[in-house]
């Protein structure tokens, strides 16, 4: 009875061993597998994202060419303190 026991759970070990083996092997193998796959797609996500703030920083660069900094400086002072005025007199 109890040699039955130890029987079941040696058996049940031993299946549980070859599983997490065979899991190990699948996965070693599809990540060698789709290595190159994964390099290609980390290579579009990053010229995507340099495209991206490339493009960011010409719109930036729009905006301050622009307006003339001098001016623009002096205009936003002045809204700033009629918006506080208008603030403060409510």
């Amino acid at each position: 009875m109890i040699t039955d026991g130890l029987i079941l759970m040696v058996v049940g070990m031993v299946v549980v061993f070859l599983f997490l083996l065979l899991l190990i092997v699948m996965i070693t193998g599809l990540s060698w597998l789709l290595k190159d796959h994964a390099l290609r797609e980390e290579k579009m996500l990053l010229e995507a994202e340099e495209a991206k703030r490339k493009k960011k920083n010409e719109k930036q660069a729009k905006r301050q060419v622009a307006a003339a900094p001098g001016e623009d400086l002096g205009r936003l002072t002045a809204v700033i303190s009629a918006a506080v005025h208008a603030h403060r007199s409510r």
